[in-house]
């Protein structure tokens, strides 16, 4: 991992789907450039060890209370949250013609409704303390282009790429900013079923690890990028760019 500074000393983040892969990569970074990090997951599975400053909490982002429920776990560790980042998210794998319905709910619910929901608590809170801040929307290079047979994961992430761009405008005059961020195909769980399909179409000839996502969501969060909003930025080895 490349050494840097703190670029985030001080600051506290509520990081979505970090039990594991790229979410549990994103917390394990912002905690390294100096964050507090509450990490969020449904709690399907057991998490991987977190670094030390980072809080674990278990909930499940489609349920209602589910906002206020995270919001107010951030409050209590850390007294003032700086940043979002919805990451938690699901993929299923089937020909358009037989995505159940069941499957297509779960889709939206997780990668739409939830980031959504939860972004709005927090941009109420943060405009009513007039503070400024930043989310982040881990999106995919699948809001550009298509793979087969996720017609479904396809539609939520061009849903999270519209939503990151109306978020923006709308907090812009609030010094919010809102981005979004198009993993392309990384090392997790998740990718497994398509390495050998994908891989053929990556400029950079290789995968991507999920320790470079993480690298590329601080650098949203910090000042760096105090200048960015309403953008999506692909880190996806060039796949989108064919």
């Amino acid at each position: 991992m490349p050494s840097v500074l703190p670029l985030l000393e001080g600051r506290a983040y509520v990081v979505t789907g970090a039990s594991r892969g790229i979410g549990h990569a994103i917390a394990s970074r912002l905690s390294a450039l100096g964050a507090g990090v509450l990490a969020v997951s449904r709690g399907v599975s057991a998490p991987e060890p977190m670094a030390g400053g980072i809080v674990s909490q278990r909930v499940d982002l489609r349920e209602v209370d589910a906002p206020g429920q995270v919001l107010a776990a951030a409050l209590e560790e850390f007294e003032q949250v700086d940043g979002l980042v919805n990451n938690a998210g699901v993929i299923y794998f089937a020909d358009c013609w037989l995505h159940g319905d069941a499957e297509w709910d779960d889709l939206f619910a997780t990668n739409v409704t939830a980031p959504f929901r939860l972004s709005q608590a927090f941009a109420r809170r943060w405009i009513e303390l007039g503070q400024e801040a930043a989310i982040v929307n881990v999106g995919s290079i699948e809001s550009e282009v298509a793979i087969e047979q996720q017609a479904g994961y396809a539609a939520t992430k061009g849903g999270m790429l519209g939503l990151t761009r109306a978020m923006a405008l709308d907090l812009a005059p609030y010094g919010i900013r809102v981005n979004a961020l198009g993993p392309g195909v990384i090392e997790t769980e998740m990718s497994d079923t398509m390495l050998e399909t994908v891989r053929p179409r990556i400029p950079l000839g290789r995968l991507g690890t999920s320790s470079e996502i993480g690298d590329v969501v601080g650098f949203l969060l910090s000042d760096l990028a105090r200048y960015v909003t309403g953008a999506m930025l692909f880190a996806d080895g060039g796949y989108t760019a064919r």
